[in-house]
C-alpha cells in the first residue's frame, strides 16, 4: 500500500487475520520478510488505524466525518529536520470530507498532527538494533515534542524470538553464514528477547504534557519467524537451501513469555488504550 492508498486495499487480508500478530505472521509466512520493503510496515499501520478507530468513539467519529485524516510515511518539517511519522492523524486541510465508501478513514497529509505513530521492528542480531531503535523511539518522541506538546507519540515495536533468521541481505556476499543464531552459550534465546524487551522499558510513558519527556504509548509484539521460507523457488541458493532444509519452522505469534501478558505497560492493547485515553484528554473537547 502507498502512503496515499485507501485502507479498503488490505482491508480483506485485515479481517481473515485479526490481531496484529496474526497479521504479521501471516505476511511474514507468506511472503518471507525482506528489510528494503515497506509493505510489512504499511499493513501494519493499516491494522494498528483499524484497531484505534475499534477503540476510540472520538477518532473514529471524527473520521467518519473527515474531520481528521490520516497519511503512512508522512514527511514533517520541525525545525531543521525532517521528521518521518509512519502514522500521522490530524485534522484534515480546508473543508473535512468524508472517506470514499467503505474506507475507515481519508488518507491524505493532515494539516496538524494529532497522533503520530513510530512503527520499527527487530527480525535480527538483537544486540545492535535494539540500541539503535531506541535511539529512533527517543529522537522520534524528541521531534514530537518540538512539534506541539500536545501531540500523541506513540512508538509500535515488533522482536522476532525465533533461533535462528535469514537475512536477505546475507545471500550472494562473503559472508560465511547467511544464518545468525539467537540463542548463545550462556543465554537463552527467550532470554535474550525479554532483555531486549526490557530495554525499551527504560522509555518513560508520559500521562500529562508536564510530564518529562518520552512516548505517550509504546507497544511491542513478539513473533517466531526464521526466514528460511524466502529461499521458496530460488534456485541459485541450492546449497544454501539444502545445508539449512532442517532448520525451518513454522512461523507462529510467540508464546508468553517471551510474548507479553495483557496488562503489561508495554502490551499492544494497553498501547492502543493509551493512544485513546490521551487524544481524548487532549483533543476531544
Amino acid at each position: 500500500m502507498r502512503g496515499n492508498t485507501a485502507l479498503r486495499d488490505w482491508r480483506d487480508i485485515v479481517a481473515l487475520t485479526g490481531s496484529i500478530e496474526e497479521l504479521i505472521v501471516a505476511e511474514v509466512a507468506a511472503t518471507a520478510y525482506h528489510p528494503r520493503t515497506s509493505k510489512h510496515s504499511d499493513t501494519q499501520s493499516s491494522v494498528i488505524i483499524r484497531d484505534l478507530l475499534a477503540a476510540c468513539p472520538i477518532l473514529a467519529q471524527r473520521a467518519a466525518t473527515g474531520e481528521i485524516v490520516a497519511r503512512l510515511r508522512h514527511h514533517q518539517q520541525v525545525g531543521h529536520n525532517d521528521w518521518v511519522i509512519d502514522i500521522a492523524i490530524g485534522t484534515a486541510a480546508g473543508k473535512p470530507l468524508p472517506p470514499d465508501g467503505p474506507d475507515l478513514i481519508r488518507m491524505t497529509a493532515p494539516a496538524l498532527i494529532q497522533v503520530a505513530i513510530e512503527l520499527k521492528s527487530i527480525w535480527t542480531e538483537h544486540g545492535k538494533a535494539r540500541r539503535n531503535r531506541l535511539r529512533d523511539f527517543n529522537a522520534f518522541h524528541s521531534h514530537a515534542r518540538q512539534y506541539n506538546p500536545k501531540t500523541v507519540a506513540a512508538a509500535f515495536l515488533v522482536v522476532n524470538a525465533s533461533e535462528y533468521f535469514l537475512s536477505p541481505l546475507n545471500l550472494g556476499t562473503s559472508r560465511e553464514e547467511p544464518i545468525t543464531r539467537h540463542f548463545q552459550r550462556a543465554k537463552s534465546t527467550q532470554q535474550l528477547i525479554k532483555e531486549t524487551i526490557d530495554i525499551f522499558r527504560s522509555i518513560h510513558l508520559r500521562n500529562t504534557i508536564t510530564d518529562p519527556e518520552g512516548l505517550d504509548a509504546l507497544g511491542v509484539v513478539v513473533v517466531e519467524h526464521d526466514n528460511l521460507n524466502y529461499l521458496r523457488g530460488r534456485s541459485q541458493y541450492a546449497k544454501v537451501i539444502k545445508k539449512y532444509k532442517e532448520l525451518q519452522k513454522a512461523t507462529r505469534v510467540a508464546p508468553v513469555p517471551p510474548g507479553l501478558k495483557v496488562g503489561d505497560p508495554l502490551h499492544y492493547t494497553t498501547m492502543i488504550q493509551r493512544i485513546c485515553n490521551t487524544y481524548d484528554e487532549r483533543f476531544g473537547a
